[in-house]
């Protein structure tokens, strides 16, 4: 209980700082009002200093304003005479702490300001400017003479000290980012080590079973056709599976959580996106669409997406798309003139090596020509075709012959 109390106190705090300064100088003015009124035996007098408090009120939040309407009553004092001489010194006592405010909270041109009022009082006072330092200077008078000063030298301490504070979290938060940092690399190593693993194992588990089912499906296709289509669904179950646990395994080496990934879908709209971006496609395809795992959707998706952007960014303006969809295999090329050597031309990044990279954990290869005729030839393997069911034969019907 007393936790959250000095929590909501602390948020508060404020608000009751400046509630507390802006009663402080209210009673400041007033009290200064009735004296100087009583003093001189004018209410105009008090009247005018009324004002002085803004200098102890406004400080922190707005230090320029407080100093300026809290010095504008001691100078229209000055100028009518206070009983033929100048004000009482503790009536400063606003000013002082408004250039204090004005170094410390305000801002480059106002901490300026604040410097400048505080060296012209000291100058003035050390020049005899002022009545009461005229009669010699003893402590009392060498401590009002040195108020001005005094209040530009706290201020820029308290300055200081709010720039160390500041700097301080700023040091913590970056050394906060620095250990998250530090934290997210070593997940990173760990998940990486992890992949690699988990890929040595499962991926030589699984072309193991590859090259055992293809050597049964050789050894059995002339005794035993259905034990040969077996082996067959076997290895190529076996070929998709290592597929997907190459793509998952690459997914795992990365921090970014998994969202919705393109497909065959999503083709149509690329292609319409790479002409309304300027670039003259033609597109050929033959064959229909289909029997692709998720993986080598994205794979193909990916890969006709970085062509067309190289083809964009790098050719003459025109490519043309080839897909021809076959009964093992999808074929894709991509061909497009090249334009003039340029450095950014000539700076491809790891667009192709990605491609590659793409292409290989689907199963499939990737290969690129380069030249004045820029072309990108992949090809990745297709499911099998469902079997589709055998229809009944025709049941033969016989009639006996007529008696």
């Amino acid at each position: 209980m007393f936790d959250s109390v000095l929590d909501r106190m602390t948020a508060h705090a404020p608000r009751i700082r400046f509630i507390t300064e802006v009663v402080l100088g209210s009673i400041f003015s007033l009290t200064a009002a009735y004296y100087a009124a009583s003093y001189n035996s004018s209410w105009l007098v008090g009247l005018l200093l009324l004002p002085l408090g803004a200098g102890i009120a406004f400080h922190r939040v707005r230090p320029l304003w407080g100093l300026l309407v809290s010095a504008a009553p001691i100078v229209l004092v000055s100028l009518t005479g206070w009983s033929g001489s100048t004000p009482n010194g503790a009536l400063w006592f606003p000013i002082y702490v408004a250039m204090f405010g004005a170094v410390a909270y305000g801002s480059d041109q106002v901490r300026w300001v604040g410097r400048s009022f505080a060296l012209a009082l000291t100058v003035a006072f050390l020049a005899g400017g002022i009545g009461y330092v005229g009669y010699g200077l003893g402590p009392l008078s060498l401590l009002v003479v040195l108020m001005p000063a005094l209040s530009w030298i706290g201020g820029e301490l308290v300055r200081s000290m709010r720039a160390r504070r500041a700097l301080s979290a700023t040091v913590a938060t970056v050394s906060t980012q620095r250990d998250a940092a530090l934290t997210r690399a070593d997940l990173e190593a760990e998940r990486t080590r992890v992949a690699r693993d988990v890929h040595d194992i499962v991926a030589h588990s699984l072309t193991v079973v590859i090259a055992q089912a293809d050597g049964a499906r050789y050894a059995t296709a002339g005794d035993s056709p259905a034990a040969a289509d077996a082996f067959e669904t076997i290895a190529q179950t076996a070929r998709d599976a290592l597929a997907d646990v190459r793509v998952l395994l690459t997914e795992l080496r990365h921090t970014q959580e998994a969202g919705p990934q393109p497909g065959l879908d999503d083709l149509d709209a690329l292609l319409q996106s790479m002409r309304e971006s300027g670039l003259a496609l033609e597109v050929r395809e033959f064959g229909d669409r289909g029997r692709l795992t998720e993986a080598r959707e994205l794979a193909l998706y990916r890969i006709v997406q970085e062509s067309l952007t190289n083809a964009l960014r790098h050719g003459d303006g025109a490519a043309t798309l080839e897909l021809e969809w076959g009964e093992q295999a999808v074929d894709l090329v991509v061909t497009n003139g090249a334009a003039a050597e340029t450095p950014e031309s000539t700076d491809r990044g790891h667009g192709i090596d990605g491609m590659r990279e793409r292409a290989s954990l689907a199963g499939g290869e990737l290969s690129v020509h380069e030249g004045p005729v820029f072309r990108v030839r992949a090809r990745l393997p297709l499911e099998e075709r469902a079997a589709e069911p055998a229809e009944p034969a025709d049941e033969l019907v016989t009639t006996g012959a007529p008696a």
